[in-house]
């Protein structure tokens, strides 16, 4: 009878032990697979700076030469064109970077994104002048008070007053490459593929309006607008949102940029992260608006349709890691309005 006592002690200590000496193994296991992740994710963000400060530094010698007058007048524009898209394909590498990349860095990359694309504006503009760009005119209107405030607003809106705007470092200036909408109230708006393709769109000082955008532009820019529906077609680069109210947005895109904006809605299709700042009650929801040619407009932007990160949102705001951002949602099937 002892001995049978002991030989079951036994075999009850060697299982504890088997059992300890396999959590140590899977615990080793556990920790050298999070070294050689670690390791992976370090060699990734070595190589990506690497690469962006190496395509930056170049994009940066081509506008210097430019600056300098080392190239030829008559091959300026197709210069700038180029530069342009190569500084659309260093955007598409960090958008196709960022799911290995911290928000510090994505952070500063769209900052020396930005940086070269105001540098490469203005370059332009100096060198190779363009007409002085003004939105479309609004026709007279019987309400007095109507056209009073369109006067207010029309007489606030030009190059001077946007440059002091908090977002004016992510817009562009007001060139012949840009078309939009400006001092409108309860209309419905409209602009297609063949006006917007490869334009900076510009919507500004609107309220109780429906926007729609059946094209590929290559940047979009909301600012002030209220109550507004906005329905566009795939961004090539960048949505910049400002200063909007109570307003639905369909927008696809490579980079979205929200800021001092409340109880918006955007139905998403973006590539890299959202992006928002200084802005509360903000919810998002997949990409859903659908019209003829989206297939082709998807193509020509060049945004990746099977990747849509519309529920990935960075609050600059917001630094606590343990806790989602109280700015954001998700929204809910009952608070969704499909168009």
């Amino acid at each position: 009878m002892d001995e049978l006592i002991v030989e079951e002690n036994r075999e009850t200590v060697t299982g504890k032990l088997l059992r300890r000496e396999t959590e140590r193994q899977q615990e080793l296991e556990r920790k050298r697979e999070k070294k050689e992740q670690s390791s992976s994710s370090t060699e990734q963000i070595s190589y990506f700076a690497d690469t962006f400060a190496q395509k930056r530094r170049e994009i940066e010698g081509a506008l210097n030469a430019a600056d300098l007058g080392e190239i030829d007048k008559n091959q300026l524009p197709s210069y700038f064109d180029k530069i342009s898209k190569d500084i659309q394909s260093l955007q598409q590498f960090i958008s196709a970077s960022t799911r290995y990349l911290r928000v510090y860095d994505v952070r500063k990359a769209q900052e020396a994104i930005q940086s070269l694309q105001q540098k490469c504006q203005e370059i332009e503009e100096r060198l190779v002048p363009k007409k002085k760009f003004g939105f479309k005119g609004r026709k007279g209107s019987s309400n007095t008070r109507k056209q009073s405030f369109l006067e207010k607003i029309e007489d606030t809106v030009d190059s001077a007053s946007l440059s002091k705007l908090p977002f004016s470092k992510l817009s562009s200036r007001y060139t012949e490459n840009n078309c939009g909408f400006s001092g409108r109230m309860g209309e419905t708006l409209s602009l297609a593929h063949e006006v917007i393709c490869r334009k900076d769109v510009v919507l500004t000082n609107l309220i109780g309006c429906t926007i729609k955008l059946t094209g590929s532009p290559s940047t979009l820019h909301m600012t002030s607008l209220q109550n507004c529906r906005v329905m566009c077609g795939p961004v090539a680069t960048s949505v910049f949102v400002d200063d909007c109210v109570d307003c639905i947005s369909y927008l696809a895109c490579q980079q979205l940029r929200i800021h001092n904006t409340k109880h918006c809605n955007f139905y998403l299709h973006v590539t890299s992260r959202a992006i928002i700042e200084d802005s509360t009650q903000v919810g998002f929801a997949p990409y859903s608006w659908k019209y003829d040619n989206i297939e082709l407009h998807f193509k020509t932007a060049g945004l990746d349709v099977s990747r849509n990160n519309w529920d990935l949102v960075d609050d600059f705001n917001w630094l606590a890691s343990d806790k989602p951002s109280p700015n954001w949602h998700i929204l809910k099937d009952n608070e969704k309005k499909e168009d």
